[in-house]
């Protein structure tokens, strides 16, 4: 009985987690995931009450609560090493103009932990803190998993489901898995219009040892200007990534968080 009561609030968490900035309405989530509404009525109401989740007064939606906000950010303080990799997220974003962030592979999962918005930059992208990262439309992702074994690699892409995001999502495991075998003879990993249109991003490792990396940085902007910036943004982009690794590896009391 407490493993299916906890199967249900798992799955109920996901489907608002991911659900827009709108929220998600009980009709939906019924659907997604094969709950009664009556069921999800007092499991929802029980986790208002305890501000995991928060339902809006006009919309009637659901959208996650502070208390989940909460334990996120204290999960995200935990296990990144923020404060001493925000810099460079910094440095490459206010040096391109570009949006950037910072990404971390843990548990089979790659999710961003920092990011950084140039006073510049007024574009809203897919990426905030806390995001889940889809292996078949992230650069930031196929780049960690570039640097991963074989092993680790075919299981996490036999479990994902290849979401077509956009018409140029990538959908084939065959042709994805080249696109990680190729980010990992370059050195960097880049996705063009297939996570949003009209946006590309560039993603780099940031190394904690010898060709190790469970973290990425990665810049993301309109794609014409990375059509006509590429070479340049790539090259500022190694340079942060290089400092940011050299500092990494060493400081040594961060080698327990990998």
């Amino acid at each position: 009985m407490t493993i299916e009561w906890m199967d249900r609030f798992v799955k109920l968490m996901d489907q608002i987690s991911d659900c827009p900035a709108g929220g998600i309405g009980i009709t939906e989530l019924s659907k997604q995931t094969l709950l009664s509404k009556g069921t999800l009525h007092r499991m929802l109401q029980s986790m208002c009450g305890y501000h995991l989740v928060v339902q809006s007064a006009e919309t009637k939606k659901y959208m996650l609560g502070p208390k989940a906000m909460s334990w996120g950010s204290t999960f995200l303080q935990n296990r990144d090493p923020v404060g001493l990799l925000a810099q460079y997220c910094k440095q490459v974003g206010d040096e391109t103009g570009l949006y950037a962030f910072i990404c971390r592979y843990q548990a089979n999962e790659v999710f961003c932990t920092h990011t950084h918005q140039p006073l510049s930059t007024g574009a809203n992208f897919f990426v905030h803190v806390g995001q889940r990262m889809p292996l078949n439309a992230a650069a930031a992702a196929q780049i960690i998993l570039a640097y991963q074994p074989d092993s680790v690699i075919d299981g996490m892409l036999e479990k994902e489901v290849l979401h077509p995001y956009t018409p140029y999502t990538l959908t084939d495991p065959d042709q994805l898995r080249r696109k990680i075998d190729q980010a990992r003879q370059t050195g960097e990993a880049y996705c063009k219009q297939e996570l949003e249109l009209g946006t590309s991003a560039l993603s780099v490792p940031i190394f904690h040892s010898k060709n190790q990396a469970l973290l990425s940085l990665s810049l993301v902007g309109k794609q014409h200007y990375f059509d006509e910036n590429k070479d340049q943004i790539g090259k500022v982009l190694h340079q942060a990534a290089d400092q940011a690794s050299d500092h990494l590896s060493a400081m040594q009391a961060l080698s327990s968080l990998f």
